[in-house]
């Protein structure tokens, strides 16, 4: 007995209480639960109707967008589907029902051709989830929607008229799984339904037009918005890069795109058939101007033009031969920012004078460069912007737009053929991933692009385009981020290059 109670104690002093907790007894399979539409995936042309005037301009049906709402809403107020919509759309069109038939099939049609990710909520969902959709679309269709925009997890799809916004759904789920949480983007049916049966939720807005995608809507360039916003849903990375990632879609991407625009007119009024967009800063403003071009009435070449401050000022023999091939009359130097300080001296050194820069935001002098050397009189100095302020700050537009390779130490020629020399980049592995992540974010974009013509946007005047450009690269300058991720190796490598020129 004694032995017994002993024991008894033991247990008492070790668990505080003597009772062994029961295991749980709770068997349901653990899962997250997630909506479809502007959670998932979204309509690249945002708002729902937009989906019904393709149809009227293809069917040529004015009155198609009413009716088409109408339509719903007669059947609003019992559970229904695209069939029962079209159904009494037949009555209010007065159509047939293979003329129905037809009218239907667009609609899929064009919710297909519409379809795009939205990469962020998609990477939460993991195989066994559930998807629980309101919709009038039916099971396979919205299946297929998800596979067109790229989602592949083997989940449920749960679909029903008003499942979620009625709540009649959540005790049907709950009865068999145990609801992690639940992502929506509807603060009733995603948010507050779920709450009154005790699921834990979260809401996303991210489908809808952020502050600048909402005012390129609002000042009628429908066309940028649009890109802008599915290039910044489709990022995909995590932490610090996709916050890099969204930049590149609303701020970089449109401020070199109307960039573009300005440099396409002022290539065509001073004459300049031939642009060279300086390494590194332009690696992702090149392509977007070849992408441009045929839009833009560019009928020159524009080509990548392998330079840094430390070639332009001690070029080697290579490196002049190389730098005489390409810089010549009717050919302009383009650059994200500069003084123009060491373009101005390879100019000098090359011989030439009166020779066109092009800066997208042109720097005042540098008391550093000027007391080295001061800067020769022979280029032209072009700056998009005209002018700016303090709160436009050129770091932060460099870093934007940073190149995966090294800075270019010099060229060696083989033959006719000229080969960039590199410098080994000291900069650690993470910037490189968020690098890569940024600038796979605008190659989306300069891709979504081509899909589009641009008309809004190329009917831009200067003085607004002006304005919108230098407003958006004031937004980008107040990005923390991007000092937070980069401002350290930046200024190091800054450091070294002045070394390397003596100016320090």
């Amino acid at each position: 007995m004694a032995r017994r109670s002993a024991l008894k104690s033991s247990v008492k002093t070790i668990s505080g209480t003597g009772v062994r907790p029961a295991p749980s007894l709770d068997s349901r399979p653990k899962v997250n639960t997630f909506d479809v539409f502007d959670t998932l995936i979204a309509r690249r042309c945002i708002e729902p109707f937009r989906i019904f005037e393709m149809i009227a301009a293809h069917a040529k049906i004015e009155t198609f967008v009413s009716a088409r709402r109408l339509a719903e809403a007669n059947v609003a107020h019992a559970p229904y589907d695209l069939d029962i919509i079209y159904a009494n759309l037949m009555t209010i069109l007065g159509i047939r029902a293979d003329e129905a038939a037809e009218l239907k099939a667009l609609e899929i049609r064009f919710e297909l051709e519409n379809v795009i990710p939205i990469a962020a909520n998609m990477t939460r969902v993991t195989d066994g989830d559930i998807l629980i959709s309101d919709m009038y679309l039916g099971a396979g269709l919205i299946r297929s929607l998800l596979a067109k925009a790229g989602f592949q997890k083997n989940v449920a799809l749960v679909v029903t008229p008003d499942g979620k916004h009625s709540g009649q759904i959540w005790p049907r789920v709950i009865e068999k799984f145990e609801i992690q949480e639940h992502l929506g983007d509807n603060a009733y049916s995603d948010n507050l339904m779920p709450s009154r049966f005790g699921i834990a939720n979260r809401h996303t807005d991210i489908s809808a037009p952020n502050f600048v995608e909402k005012t390129l809507l609002d000042i009628g360039l429908r066309d940028l918005a649009l890109i802008c916003r599915e290039a910044r849903l489709a990022a995909s990375a995590t932490g610090h890069a996709h916050s890099l990632q969204v930049l590149q879609a609303s701020l970089n991407f449109p401020i070199l795109t109307l960039a573009s625009i300005a440099l396409a007119r002022l290539a065509k009024r001073e004459g300049l058939e031939s642009l060279l967009f300086c390494s590194r800063d332009c690696n992702l403003w090149l392509p977007l101007f070849r992408s441009m071009a045929q839009s833009l009435g560019f009928e020159g070449q524009a080509n990548y033009f392998y330079t840094s401050r430390l070639t332009r000022t001690k070029p080697s023999a290579d490196y002049l031969a190389y730098a005489r091939e390409n810089v010549k009359p009717g050919v302009a130097v383009v650059d994200i920012c500069g003084t123009g300080w060491s373009l101005a001296h390879l100019f000098q050194n090359l011989g030439l004078d009166g020779q066109h820069l092009v800066f997208l935001h042109k720097l005042p002098p540098v008391d550093l460069y000027e007391k080295a050397a001061p800067t020769p009189p022979t280029s032209i100095s072009h700056a998009l912007l005209g002018s700016t302020d303090e709160r436009c700050d050129h770091v932060v537009l460099e870093m934007s737009n940073y190149a995966e390779h090294g800075m270019t130490l010099d060229v060696r020629r083989i033959g006719e053929s000229f080969v960039p020399v590199f410098a080994q980049d000291q900069r650690p592995a993470a910037i490189f991933d968020m690098i890569e992540a940024q600038q796979r974010c605008f190659r989306h974009a300069v891709a979504i692009m081509e899909k589009h013509s641009l008309k809004e946007t190329l009917s831009i005047d200067d003085a607004s385009l002006n304005v919108l450009c230098t407003a958006l690269y004031q937004s980008l300058s107040n990005q923390e981020i991007l000092k937070i991720a980069y401002a350290a190796a930046h200024h190091a490598e800054d450091i070294t290059t002045l070394t390397q020129l003596g100016c320090l």
